[in-house]
């Protein structure tokens, strides 16, 4: 590990040189912020880099309020970037995957792209399979956010904020929108915290959809990564992933992974056998109090010892393995990402949530605000560490 003297003075030599590379803001602080881009509409795009003690990075971008890296140390102290990114702001334009931007107004699907709030039914843009996802087109990850940079005692960060007007996608109601990125200045974790403000009754599901390899981006699939989801039921979907109502207990199931689990056998069994057609694509349900943060997930990849831990506000995520990777996308180290080349762990409530009246609300309404947290938190594990566990002693299979 870098001892934070040596990180200190070997970021004050980074950004002096960056500095000097035309364009770039130092702030003296652990932030760098510098251009990115230029969207095709002539819009000029900045990226913003915080370096903590220790050395590791966080970077986004406005676009989208994109992160577009994170890199941590593996149990030798080698640094790699473990979320997957793209080369340039072009690419993001093009992408259809949302690379680790924000999603919203709606996150996930809404059953044939209408929900009734209050009696009133509220019909949105529908999809060629009849339904809304993500909050259909145009949604936030298509967005400029505007960017308020901060530095306090113990942290430093963005806050970004976009403003959705009454109708925007369909949904009633202006939105005011804050997404705060945090990373801590001692330790290698960060935070994304949302915050949501309306003048209508409306509703509101937020995510940051960030794909994760702790191998580092580019590097291949996830064959060595072991998962650990601190969940004991999921949503029941139909052939479409539409939920039917229906949390049942993932214990006697594939999806059950209350214990460290190496899911590349499940990937590789036959089609249909993990009850997805090609991967994990499932919201899991979290048992904590409304509004506690409590650990979610712990993520290790045990080639590089690197470990993530995941603690959210939310009452489920859903757990992707990237099922949908082709080989058309390049990521910024040249390599094309195939299927299962990485993970998502998107924290938020459960899809299809307005029409399914025993899920948690995703009501908002004027007078109140939206408020949620969710925590990634990497170390580094010794060879031959025990895995590690994401379930109180008293639970598991």
């Amino acid at each position: 590990m870098i001892r934070p003297s040596i990180a200190t003075a070997a970021l004050a030599l980074v950004l002096a040189g960056a500095a000097a590379d035309g364009g770039c803001t130092d702030t003296h602080q652990g932030i760098l912020v510098r251009p990115f881009g230029v969207l095709a509409g002539g819009q000029a795009i900045e990226q913003v880099t915080l370096t903590n003690t220790r050395g590791m990075t966080l970077s986004y971008i406005d676009y989208g309020a994109t992160i577009t890296g994170a890199a941590v140390p593996d149990r030798s102290g080698r640094r790699a970037n473990v979320i997957l990114d793209l080369p340039d702001l072009a690419t993001y334009e093009r992408s259809k995957s949302k690379h680790a931007a924000v999603i919203g107004r709606f996150a996930g699907r809404i059953a044939n792209a209408r929900y009734t709030l209050d009696g009133k039914t509220v019909e949105l843009i529908p999809n060629a399979r009849g339904m809304t996802i993500h909050g259909g087109p145009d949604g936030y990850e298509k967005r400029v956010w505007k960017r308020r940079d901060f530095a306090d005692g113990a942290s430093i960060g963005s806050v970004y904020t976009l403003v959705s007007p009454d109708g925007d996608q369909r949904f009633p109601g202006t939105l005011t929108i804050d997404v705060t990125y945090r990373l801590q200045r001692a330790s290698d974790e960060f935070s994304i915290e949302y915050a949501a403000r309306t003048d209508k009754p409306t509703v509101l599901n937020l995510t940051n959809h960030g794909y994760f390899n702790l191998a580092g981006a580019g590097s291949g699939g996830l064959q060595t990564h072991r998962f650990c989801i601190a969940a004991e039921r999921y949503a029941v979907t139909d052939e479409q992933r539409l939920p039917s109502g229906e949390l049942a207990p993932v214990a006697g199931t594939p999806l059950d992974l209350r214990r460290p689990t190496d899911i590349a056998p499940l990937l590789a069994q036959p089609k249909g056998t993990l009850a997805a057609p090609r991967g994990f694509d499932h919201s899991y349900v979290f048992g904590q109090p409304a509004g506690t943060l409590a650990r979610a997930a712990v993520i290790d990849e045990t080639a590089s010892g690197r470990r993530l831990e995941i603690l959210t506000t939310e009452p489920s995520a859903q757990f992707y393995t990237g099922n949908g990777f082709n080989g058309t996308e390049r990521g910024s180290s040249g390599r094309p990402y195939q299927q299962y080349d990485g993970f998502a762990f998107e924290t938020q409530h459960l899809p299809d949530s307005p029409n399914q009246p025993s899920f948690p609300t995703t009501a908002l309404y004027p007078g109140q605000e939206f408020r949620s947290v969710t925590t990634f938190r990497f170390s580094a594990v010794p060879q031959g560490a025990a895995p590690a566990t994401c379930m109180p002693a008293s639970a598991g299979r």
